[in-house]
């Protein structure tokens, strides 16, 4: 399937298929996942979630799969019960990237009545986008406060450039609002991509740790784009680094309990 914003990044121009990513979960001890949309990456959304359907369906370590809809059209209703007739417990969420659009899009009002609409539905909604957009992804989410937000990538810091302003200053505000949490990933894309080191990361670590304190923080793969920057072992190695003097609870909330409860996803084991 085509991806427009991958085609001059020949590391991910390819397919990527559950026989990469089993490889990648059994040598991290991973034993449950949720995979999230790459349809904002310039694919067919619906034709992208019919493909995705023939993955996840097939194991059980894929737990749920947060999907692309166009949060912006009046057909977004009909698409969004398309999805959960097809999907079933499967569809977990929705996201639409903000990525390539104007950095006020996501306050538009179309933009902001169909995620409504997808709180409506039952569907956390997850937030992709530059930083740039980050005060009109704030008046988003303080004008939908029936939908439960996940900011991914944590808006995407200047971990390059080792820039934390505004950035610093605009996630303490979202922080604040009640129905938002933070998934921690993506910062190696953002780094450096072949010198990258934990020490780079920790200062955007530290503060998004401190914004939202670890019950409203999940962990990120951002498998596979973080192949061009790593891989998923670096990343998650350095990220149980970082942890190592978080108490187990604190941990076992970030790993997996914080997404069981924002995904709805039942406990290992039960039916």
């Amino acid at each position: 399937m085509p991806y427009a914003e991958f085609r001059d990044i020949p590391a991910l121009n390819r397919p990527f298929t559950l026989a990469d990513l089993l490889p990648e979960l059994a040598k991290n001890g991973v034993t449950r996942t949720v995979c999230v949309e790459a349809a904002s990456a310039g694919a067919d959304g619906l034709r992208e979630a019919m493909w995705l359907l023939s993955q996840v369906s097939s194991t059980h370590l894929i737990a749920g799969a947060v999907l692309w809809a166009p949060v912006e059209q009046e057909g977004l209703r009909q698409y969004l019960s398309r999805l959960s007739a097809l999907f079933g417990p499967l569809l977990v969420g929705i996201r639409r990237s903000f990525e390539l659009e104007p950095i006020d899009f996501a306050c538009d009002d179309a933009v902001v009545a169909g995620i409504q609409a997808v709180g409506e539905a039952g569907y956390p909604f997850d937030l992709v986008l530059e930083r740039s957009s980050l005060p009109a992804v704030f008046e988003l989410i303080k004008r939908s406060p029936n939908v439960l937000f996940v900011l991914d990538h944590m808006g995407k810091p200047g971990v390059r450039d080792r820039e934390l302003d505004p950035w610093r200053e605009q996630l303490e505000r979202i922080a604040q609002l009640p129905n938002v949490v933070c998934k921690i990933s993506g910062l190696t894309t953002e780094a450096d991509r072949e010198r990258w080191t934990l020490a780079d990361l920790r200062p955007y670590l530290d503060h998004t740790v401190a914004c939202f304190g670890w019950d409203r923080l999940l962990f990120g793969s951002d498998w596979p784009v973080n192949t061009i920057s790593g891989g998923y072992s670096a990343w998650l190695t350095a990220i149980r680094d970082y942890l190592r003097d978080v108490p187990a609870e604190d941990q076992a909330k970030f790993f997996a309990s914080n997404c069981r409860r924002v995904y709805g996803l039942p406990e290992i084991g039960s039916n």
